[in-house]
């Protein structure tokens, strides 16, 4: 039995939609309103104190942290494989799970908030006190604004993550090698958002992202693909 709790086909909740969709499994979705912090439920917060999505609960155990809940469904269900072929492919696919969770999310974050509203008038947002510390303090700085130089920094950050895609896509079609993987789950909806943000493709990377765009199960699980301020809520919904 497989739940899982997600903010749409936005972020890393479109990830393990599209890892799930691919393996062809049935689950019970929750999906929660993230402009109105139904992440921050004490029903949610049961499972995932950091009040983040998504959130796998399998065989009644609450799983967290994107990339590992990827590997977790190939692991547990293994057609089709996507984990990699060989070693090489492997080692590269945990590569890249690093690299979305150290550079590509935290920087895209910024410049979501940044592009979405910036700053909140006082006495609107979450309830921090029911946060742990660290996303707490993740909150605040998100709600004080970031700087024109922390936004700038963000940028130069994406560009080199979408010259790294280009490189890597090139050399094989896919980012860890010659097959489609959970590399490119795990990358493809961040990747998605650069356009809107104003973050320019190389011609490979581009390609490659109407490659993974045009399978039936991301078309599927992430074709409307959203935009939202991920420390915050919507724009217009909060705004």
């Amino acid at each position: 039995m497989i739940e899982l709790y997600h903010g749409g086909p936005t972020g890393h909740s479109a990830s393990v939609l599209i890892a799930l969709t691919e393996k062809g499994l049935d689950y019970t979705s929750h999906e929660l309103d993230l402009a109105r912090f139904e992440n921050h439920s004490d029903a949610l917060l049961a499972l995932n104190p950091e009040g983040q999505v998504p959130v796998l609960v399998a065989d009644g155990q609450a799983l967290t942290d994107t990339f590992h809940i990827l590997l977790y469904l190939d692991e547990a269900f293994a057609e089709p494989a996507l984990g990699g072929p060989n070693p090489q492919a492997r080692y590269a696919v945990h590569k890249w799970g690093k690299y979305v969770e150290t550079h590509i999310a935290p920087n895209l974050a910024i410049a979501r908030w940044a592009r979405l509203g910036g700053a909140r008038k006082a006495g609107e947002g979450p309830r921090l006190d029911r946060l742990t510390p660290e996303r707490s303090a993740l909150w605040r700085k998100a709600l004080a604004g970031f700087s024109d130089e922390q936004v700038e920094a963000a940028h130069k950050a994406l560009e080199k993550a979408a010259d790294r895609v280009a490189q890597d896509a090139a050399d094989g079609g896919w980012l860890a090698g010659d097959a489609y993987s959970v590399a490119d789950i795990a990358v493809y909806p961040h990747l998605a958002q650069f356009a809107a943000l104003g973050i320019d493709l190389p011609e490979a990377a581009a390609e490659w992202l109407g490659r993974v765009a045009a399978r039936p199960a991301v078309a599927s699980a992430a074709g409307d693909m959203r935009i939202v301020a991920t420390m915050g809520p919507e724009l217009g919904r909060w705004g």
